[in-house]
């Protein structure tokens, strides 16, 4: 009897899927172009699957339904309001559509979170060494300056990201052994001084002081616990102490804020007209469009400062809450703030390495929400609706207790 070979196409496939994720993971943090080929690639995987028996079951998610009505209510405020940046605030808000897509896609395969990641992690690590190198004065010929060595995104997207690649490298860390325990902690260690000491901008601090405190508080036994508060207290005590870059952003930055709100209306402007400042006066503009209209909102692409005699303008109040607020109201906030404490709900319910590690990456865009709106902006916001939607697949999937499945994330 002669044996028939296999199809090759399920082979192929399952290729295609893998490649997908880890372009994905790896784009985030490099290239937008190659982020919307990976968003393009996972819409062919999806049609050349061509199964849709989870798709009712994935639709009927909070975690994807309540992200759909937030971007709905956007597009709906357009018919009541205009505002000649509406259409496009909507537009930049549709990424949330695609939590759907995306869940479907990394239902296919439980191996594709891990690809993603992977992706993700390698291309942090060569953003690392990149911008090592430029900080030592080594990458001046590629355009890099040694005062900011950002490689491929603006800082405050570097920062942020390398903060959660160091976040999963102590993970690593932690639960590895030998060798492999030794190059992840060098990785941490050298990623958080990029973030800390060589790039600028300070939204990276927040994302990994409280990622790694959330993570540190969850993971370690209690004994454990005082003594990293302990040594904590030592490095805040020592970078207090002794000069450096990271003290000098955060006392720059408390100047900034007290010298907007001190300034007197006449010179308001010129006061506030610094990375703070205007974050201060970001939020005065915002509560004032908020007691406009509190419980439905000004509509998308209310919010506006500027000046009209320098042609600055800014329709972004850098604080996901505020946003959120002044365009839907409270509503709006509400919707939001479900949809958050959705994605707690689900990651409080995986095993627990996967667990530790995801409510730390969720405590830490909540802290930077205040600073940034990051569903807003197209890195960010891309992440996290990935985040989301593994969320929304693993909430459909029974929870998997065995040894080998506890370490699926952290591989």
């Amino acid at each position: 009897m002669v044996s028939v070979p296999a199809s090759p196409a399920p082979l192929i496939r399952q290729r295609l899927f893998a490649l997908t994720a880890l372009l994905l993971g790896a784009s985030l943090p490099t290239s937008n172009f190659l982020m919307n080929v990976a968003l393009g690639l996972t819409l062919v995987c999806l049609l050349w699957q061509r199964d849709g028996r989870q798709w009712q079951a994935v639709a009927r998610q909070p975690l994807v339904w309540l992200p759909a009505l937030i971007v709905a209510l956007l597009a709906l405020s357009l018919l009541t309001h205009d505002y000649a940046y509406g259409t496009a605030m909507v537009g930049k808000y549709k990424k949330l559509l695609y939590v759907l897509p995306l869940a479907l896609f990394f239902l296919a395969d439980r191996r594709l979170p891990a690809q993603f990641l992977r992706g993700f992690l390698w291309a942090n690590a060569l953003i690392l060494a990149i911008s090592l190198a430029g900080g030592a004065g080594l990458a001046t010929r590629w355009g890099i300056s040694p005062d900011n060595p950002t490689v491929f995104k603006l800082q405050i997207t570097q920062n942020v990201f390398m903060a959660l690649a160091a976040l999963v490298w102590l993970t690593r860390a932690v639960a590895g052994h030998g060798a492999r325990r030794w190059q992840y902690g060098a990785l941490t260690l050298l990623a958080a001084a990029n973030v800390l000491l060589m790039v600028q901008g300070r939204t990276g601090y927040v994302a990994l002081v409280v990622g790694a405190g959330v993570w540190l508080l969850l993971t370690l036994r209690r004994r454990q616990r005082m003594a990293v508060i302990a040594c904590g207290v030592v490095a805040v005590a020592m970078l207090a102490l002794i000069p450096n870059l990271a003290m000098e952003r955060l006392t720059l930055g408390v100047q900034q804020v007290r010298h907007c709100v001190l300034a007197p209306a006449a010179t308001a402007y010129q006061a506030c007209d610094n990375s703070m400042g205007q974050r201060t006066a970001f939020a005065r503009e915002s509560w004032r469009l908020i007691q406009q209209a509190p419980l439905l909102g000004n509509g998308a692409g209310s919010f506006w400062y500027g000046n009209a005699q320098t042609g600055y303008s800014v329709h972004n109040p850098h604080n996901e809450y505020l946003l959120a607020t002044v365009q839907n109201g409270l509503l709006g906030l509400t919707l939001f703030l479900a949809w958050m404490w959705c994605c707690y709900r689900v990651a409080w319910r995986q095993p627990t390495a996967r667990r530790n590690l995801l409510v730390a990456v969720l405590c830490s865009y909540m802290a930077c929400h205040l600073f940034n709106s990051f569903l807003l902006d197209s890195s960010e916001g891309h992440l996290f609706v990935v985040i989301a939607a593994m969320l929304a697949g693993w909430a459909l999937t029974p929870r998997e207790n065995t040894p080998q499945n506890i370490h699926y994330m952290n591989e």
